[in-house]
């Protein structure tokens, strides 16, 4: 049966709340679908051959200008991504990119072109989309992270074994998931104290204001005297390339 993409993509697009959630979901089965027929066992995604699956090749690029470009071709897609990339900065990049394909129509020996026009909606789908196709329910399950109840421990799966970047394995383990509780973040180190980057900070969802602001409040205190740890919750601290900045991630126990 052939799917009509566009109508799709458009209804997802106007989605809110739990169905939101449910149309990401269905976008990321809908993308893996051909991949994990014939590759599941492969862990984490390989993106070439994800690609491949989605008329799409993916290129490296030396001097580019940003992290990442969809180009359209003929009966497909290109996918320029800058080479100096880190790892979990590149597959996300590549997986954002591979999530904007839905909002083209493919024709045999034409240009791909856009079926759905582009919308403020869009980015933020992508991204989420993005995050359903490097960690998979089915990759989730075969490395136990779903059966495990240390954060840390899933933490270090999400980033080690599925080579997600620290922001992303932590949006997967306390967002997408919910895995734990908590909030996550990178912190800067200022001569005013420690303060959180708003651009990678995650918190879990059902997470009251107060709830949140108590987990920022510890974590602040916790980078200020490493020694002073409440026994309520569970901080893991990544240092970082630069002294001035870690990431945090805090838990709830």
């Amino acid at each position: 049966m052939s799917i009509d993409r566009s109508t799709l993509a458009q209804k997802w697009l106007a989605t809110e709340g739990q169905a939101r959630y449910e149309a990401v979901q269905e976008a990321a089965c809908l993308l893996l679908h051909v991949y994990l027929q014939k590759w599941a066992y492969l862990i984490p995604v390989e993106l070439h051959r994800l690609a491949a699956t989605l008329n799409a090749e993916i290129v490296r690029l030396q001097n580019l200008d940003g992290d990442a470009i969809l180009m359209p071709v003929q009966s497909g897609f290109r996918i320029l991504v800058n080479a100096a990339l880190p790892t979990g900065r590149f597959r996300a990049s590549v997986a954002h990119e591979l999530v904007h394909t839905l909002f083209y129509a493919i024709e045999d020996g034409c240009t791909s072109r856009r079926s759905v026009p582009h919308t403020p909606r869009e980015e933020p789908f992508c991204f989420d989309v993005a995050r359903h196709l490097l960690a998979p329910k089915e990759h989730l399950e075969a490395i136990g992270v779903l059966r495990e109840s240390d954060p840390a421990v899933i933490f270090a799966k999400l980033t080690k074994v599925l080579l997600l970047s620290r922001p992303w394995a932590a949006r997967v383990m306390l967002a997408d998931h919910v895995l734990a509780k908590g909030i996550a973040g990178r912190w800067v180190r200022t001569d005013a104290g420690c303060r959180q980057e708003k651009y990678s900070a995650t918190a879990t969802p059902s997470l009251s204001r107060q709830e949140r602001t108590k987990l920022r409040m510890a974590v602040a205190e916790h980078l200020q005297s490493p020694e002073m740890k409440s026994s309520e919750l569970g901080i893991l601290v990544v240092h970082e390339k630069s002294s001035d900045s870690v990431f945090v991630l805090a838990t709830q126990t």
